[in-house]
């Protein structure tokens, strides 16, 4: 799998349009916060979204960002 990183103001249009993201870019590269189109199975990702490393959609992960004080840099998508 390919994964592009697009910066947030193109991507925004890209979720708009119903492209899910595979992971949300955070300032601090070492805090990943995961999309839907990652993978992984259910009961991972409910793990992971209780811990705030996964998120449905941008509004989310934004939030999950800002309570490590933190923003959304960019997103990553599957390159198809």
């Amino acid at each position: 799998m390919i994964v592009t990183l697009v910066d947030l103001a193109d991507a925004e249009v890209r979720l708009a349009a119903g492209e899910p993201a595979y992971e949300f870019q955070t300032g601090d590269l070492t805090l990943r916060i995961l999309g839907p189109a990652c993978g992984f199975g259910p009961d991972h990702l409910k793990r992971l979204r209780t811990e705030g490393l996964y998120a449905e959609g941008l509004d989310e992960a934004q939030a999950m960002a800002r309570r490590r004080h933190n923003t959304i840099t960019g997103i990553w998508f599957v390159k198809t």
